[in-house]
């Protein structure tokens, strides 16, 4: 199981060509796909945190302060798109360069040339990591380092590569979306297995991130962030009060008084029934300002709110909210809620003040066949998209590692389950990019899998 090394701990010849060799391709490929797309889409996301760090207001995006600070240092200096771009294509090139070359060296050629044609260079992910979105690096990062983790712990030692790559995706991983907490629990498992000098080294970064993170966001006034829980419980509340034909007892009492009281201060019955959408909390929050005042509601109506919510209204509404979860987490599976084509940029660069250009070397074969290839497998979603062989592969994995008990399998599954667990529950978009880090998790599930079964 462990890499192959020459002596002295560096890597031998032929293992440096493989991920050499591996690296240029998927560079080239991502090289020419974003040369077609330049600057790459900006969807709503993107256009709201341009739009906010040229007013010099970004915590209205409502972003994470880790995000956001990463786009002050890239964007907010060079106020160039392909700054904050180019970076997290770096990314995503090497982790998937180092995760499909290990697959590669250990004999695992037919899954390696799998991973690296229908996941690392799939026309979704080439399109979803050059968008301004923080959800593909987000994702991929999670699972290269849970990768790295699990690799020091199956071999019992660390290797200085595995430190370094650990200390690099930490700040994305652990930080760039509020659920990479959850990567928190293998690091500081992996922090108690180690010893010396690797453990004080972790220990440092990720305390030094935190740290970091946390002064720079309060002198950039960013915020909190997008919080999970009163966002869920804004929406289900408005999912439990929709108007039934039935006007039954029950179905006029799905929420306490108390709650309605709250709720009919900042949206009325008519709009709750109007403007509630079952895939998207939007229509809620970003949209319809004018009419419904969710973003005026007052700390303590928010307590009360929370409050009355464990209380009564969800135990009384189990079954909505479930079917609610359940439809979320479908809808994003199959990818039917908003998809941004490759050439988003080309309708909203102008819509705000930047030096980049929109196709500055102003091509059109190369453009159009890019955007062909990706509606086409936009038509094939449902197989070329989809995230359920991750899903078999977690279960699988989990199986296996509980049967063999081997926990340290087990532990990097379960993180991976919690962060499934934590999507399906708080998620209030039915938005494909959230499942993401489920479609990359065969990188690391393979490799798992694979070595349950060796061992």
């Amino acid at each position: 199981m462990t890499e192959t090394f020459a002596s002295g701990g560096q890597l031998k010849t032929s293992t440096l060509q493989t991920y050499t060799y591996l690296g240029c391709l998927i560079f080239l490929i991502y090289a020419i796909w974003y040369i077609a797309v330049w600057p790459g889409p900006m969807g709503q996301d993107g256009y709201s945190l341009i739009a906010n760090i040229n007013e010099g207001n970004p915590r209205w995006t409502g972003k994470d302060p880790a995000w956001l600070l990463y786009a002050l240092g890239t964007y907010g200096l060079s106020h160039r798109i392909e700054a904050l771009v180019l970076p997290l294509l770096v990314i995503h090139i090497f982790i998937f360069t180092r995760i499909i070359g290990y697959m590669y060296i250990q004999g695992w050629r037919k899954t390696a040339v799998f991973s690296l044609a229908f996941i690392a260079c799939a026309p979704h992910v080439l399109n979803y990591s050059s968008s301004l979105y923080a959800d593909s690096v987000f994702s991929l990062s999670f699972i290269g380092i849970l990768f790295e983790i699990w690799l020091a712990l199956k071999n019992k030692k660390a290797h200085p590569h595995n430190i370094a790559i650990i200390a690099i995706l930490t700040p994305i991983a652990v930080f760039f979306k509020g659920n990479g907490i959850i990567a928190l629990l293998p690091i500081a498992y992996l922090t108690y297995k180690l010893s010396g000098f690797q453990r004080v080294f972790i220990i440092t970064t990720t305390l030094g991130c935190a740290i970091a993170i946390s002064i720079g966001g309060k002198t950039e006034n960013l915020g909190k962030g997008h919080g999970a829980l009163e966002p869920l419980i804004l929406f289900e509340t408005v999912n439990f009060m929709q108007s039934k034909p039935m006007n039954l007892w029950e179905t006029r009492h799905m929420v306490t008084e108390k709650t309605k009281e709250i709720m009919y201060r900042y949206i009325s019955q008519e709009d709750i029934d109007k403007y509630y959408d079952r895939d998207y909390w939007d229509t809620l929050w970003h949209l319809n300002q004018d009419r419904i005042r969710f973003r005026q509601m007052s700390r303590e109506d928010i307590r009360h709110l929370r409050t009355e919510f464990f209380k009564y209204n969800l135990w009384r509404n189990l079954p909505a909210f479930i079917s609610s979860r359940v439809n979320i987490f479908m809808a994003s599976a199959l990818a039917q809620g908003g998809i941004i084509p490759p050439n988003n940029s080309k309708h909203t660069i102008n819509l705000v003040e930047t030096k980049t250009e929109y196709n500055p070397l102003h091509l059109s074969t190369l453009p159009n066949a890019v955007d062909k290839i990706f509606h086409f497998s936009l038509e094939w979603r449902y197989i070329f998209w989809s995230p359920l062989l991750g899903l078999a592969l977690l279960s699988v994995c989990i199986k296996k590692s509980r049967h063999l008990n081997d926990h340290y399998s087990l532990i990097i599954a379960l993180t991976l389950l919690t962060q499934l667990g934590g999507i399906f529950l708080f998620s209030i978009a039915a938005e494909y990019r959230y499942l993401l880090v489920l479609f990359y998790a065969p990188l690391l599930l393979f490799p798992m899998v694979y070595s349950m079964g060796r061992d």
